[in-house]
């Protein structure tokens, strides 16, 4: 019988990850053969992850879905961090490269095909056509590392997005202008349609209003996804860099391209501090 949503929610909400963790602990006792099937068994646990984080971002929000995924591939880490088992798999496959290469080589010298000496084309793709055998390590627990900070990284743009994305955006075009007015001394920031200070001014009470509405929400939910209040820190740490970095960014940019003080008035770029 399928999962209604209700019944999916307690499950990934709940313990996603006590399933996949028990059968995990099953395959590393009792398999002779561990490194294998624990690779193999890790992998799937973290596909499980992020199926599910999809269809929570589907179901509720993105940042649901993005903390969801950043909170269970904790605790796979912490969860495969006691067993002694390596995770890496040497994987063989064939380098076909150097067949294309040869085969286009002998169309090209067909006329030589059945040469008796050096030259033999036919010989030629026989010996430098022989696909060669590729050796490749494959680490499930760096693979778990990876994923995990592609997560973070992924929640902390997002978020970034959320709340200054508009302001982020009028930074991009206004660097574009001010190099192109860098050659042209014509073409000056304060005279585009864009950057004209009230509109630079509604951008900034955009940002200030976002970050009075929904920052409070991303913060609940990271408190309800992620109970140690350390990996909450270091999550939302570089969101308000990133905050703080586009003001001062916004700073900078009125600076150099001479807005007014009268202008500087209107726009009302809050401060680092503030």
């Amino acid at each position: 019988m399928p999962l209604v949503k209700k019944d999916f929610k307690t499950v990934t909400e709940s313990g996603f990850l006590t399933i996949p963790g028990v059968n995990f602990k099953i395959i590393i006792r009792e398999t002779g053969n561990q490194e294998g099937l624990s690779q193999e068994g890790l992998t799937i646990c973290v596909q499980s992850v992020l199926s599910a984080s999809q269809a929570i971002s589907n179901m509720k929000t993105p940042v649901d879905g993005e903390l969801f995924q950043i909170k269970h591939l904790l605790i796979l880490r912490e969860q495969i961090a006691p067993f002694q088992v390596d995770f890496t798999v040497k994987e063989m496959s064939l380098d076909f490269s150097k067949v294309k290469t040869a085969a286009f080589s002998l169309l090209q010298k067909r006329s030589k095909l059945f040469a008796l000496n050096g030259t033999n084309v036919l010989l030629e793709f026989l010996l430098e056509g022989t696909p060669q055998v590729r050796e490749q390590l494959l680490d499930s627990r760096k693979d778990v590392d990876k994923q995990l900070i592609q997560s973070c990284e992924e929640f902390i743009k997002h978020c970034t997005t959320v709340l200054v994305g508009g302001l982020n955006e009028f930074l991009e075009k206004a660097q574009h202008v001010l190099k192109m007015s860098e050659q042209h001394k014509t073409v000056a920031l304060q005279k585009q349609a864009f950057a004209k200070p009230e509109l630079v001014a509604g951008i900034v009470v955009d940002v200030q209003r976002n970050i009075k509405t929904k920052l409070a929400g991303i913060q609940r939910s990271m408190q309800f996804y992620l109970v140690n209040k350390e990996t909450q820190f270091i999550l939302f740490r570089p969101i308000k860099n990133n905050v703080v970095s586009s003001f001062v960014q916004l700073e900078q940019i009125l600076a150099v391209a001479e807005y007014s003080s009268e202008d500087l008035l209107v726009v009302a770029c809050p401060t680092a501090e503030q």
